[in-house]
């Protein structure tokens, strides 16, 4: 309480900058948005393409892949809010705030579902591939209800030189930790308890010894390729939250806002799509893959494929032949 009513005393003689912005022309509150628009916009078009190379491969046909598409989904529209940039109009603001929320959420809810599935791949050595439309269920409306919960109070606005819940009273600074930082402190905590898990549980796993199967083998190999492969989505996630948890810690503890703190905040916000891709171009299996030359390529048979299809004068066997052969699994 006694923090809180510090802020607002703060706030209305003018001391601490952030809550300034974007009434009055600061160079540093015009810094913040052109940051944002411009890193929203790069991890923008990165998600976009990482969508379109799952798509181009038909790498969507494998469950793993399919969450990394959907997550690189909703950091493509996560990345919407930030390059929106000030808004100043009160409808536009209120939805630009809805929209950062939600799609903040959907992230979240995507990387906790790819963690849970890592679990039970090691433990169990089975995916949660036949509960997928449950996912889809969860991971696309939960977020619009925790995202709705400020419109009852008419939270959101102003914050900052951007939209979201406004800080200038008690309940919206409650709303803050209760819709976001709250159990952001949570989910990091746990993602990191499980990843810290998981690493030590394989470790052990490739240690022991056992009899040659070679089908044991086989389905070891394909367990530890897709736990291999998502792995380092859920750690992305906690190095990129981390630093607005600290922003906010030194925001509660400090008189003033430090302006590096909130700039490297805006750095980092936008960017789990753009970082998400960059790990999966990085991948063994796609690097040869993401090559211009490759794309290429591939777009040209599928549009031959296309035009072959249109025209229908394959007999049985050409027009049974699959068309898998070219798809190169991931992992191998």
């Amino acid at each position: 309480k006694q923090w809180y009513q510090r802020r607002v005393r703060e706030q209305k003689m003018g001391q601490d900058w952030l809550a300034k912005c974007p009434n009055e022309d600061d160079s540093r509150c015009n810094t913040l948005t052109i940051i944002r628009v411009l890193f929203g916009s790069f991890s923008f078009v990165l998600s976009l393409f990482m969508i379109f190379v799952i798509w181009l491969f038909k790498k969507y046909m494998f469950f793993s892949q399919r969450l990394l598409l959907y997550l690189s989904l909703a950091a493509l529209c996560d990345s919407i809010p930030y390059m929106m940039g000030t808004i100043d109009n009160s409808f536009g603001c209120k939805f630009q705030g809805f929209l950062m929320t939600y799609f903040d959420w959907t992230c979240v809810a995507w990387i906790c579902v790819i963690t849970a599935n890592m679990y039970r791949l090691v433990k169990e050595e089975i995916s949660f591939e036949s509960s997928e439309s449950l996912f889809h269920l969860a991971c696309w409306f939960l977020p619009g209800i925790i995202a709705g919960v400020p419109f009852i109070w008419d939270a959101y606005g102003h914050s900052g030189p951007w939209c979201w819940i406004k800080g200038d009273h008690k309940m919206e600074q409650v709303l803050r930790f209760l819709v976001w930082y709250g159990p952001m402190i949570a989910i990091v905590i746990t993602l990191t308890c499980f990843l810290i898990y998981l690493r030590i549980h394989t470790k052990r796993q490739n240690r022991s010894y056992a009899a040659y199967n070679p089908e044991e083998e086989d389905a070891k190999t394909r367990k530890w390729r897709d736990v291999r492969v998502l792995f380092m989505y859920p750690l992305v996630f906690i190095l990129i939250t981390i630093c607005p948890l600290i922003t906010r810690i030194q925001m509660a503890l400090n008189e003033q806002t430090s302006f590096p703190l909130v700039l490297l905040t805006s750095i980092t916000a936008p960017l789990l799509g753009a970082i998400n891709t960059v790990l999966y171009s990085c991948g063994s299996d796609m690097r040869q893959q993401v090559r211009p030359s490759f794309i290429w390529a591939e777009i040209k048979h599928r549009k031959r494929q296309t035009v072959a299809e249109s025209y229908n004068f394959a007999d049985e066997n050409t027009g049974n032949q699959s068309t898998d052969g070219n798809i190169v699994p991931y992992g191998q």
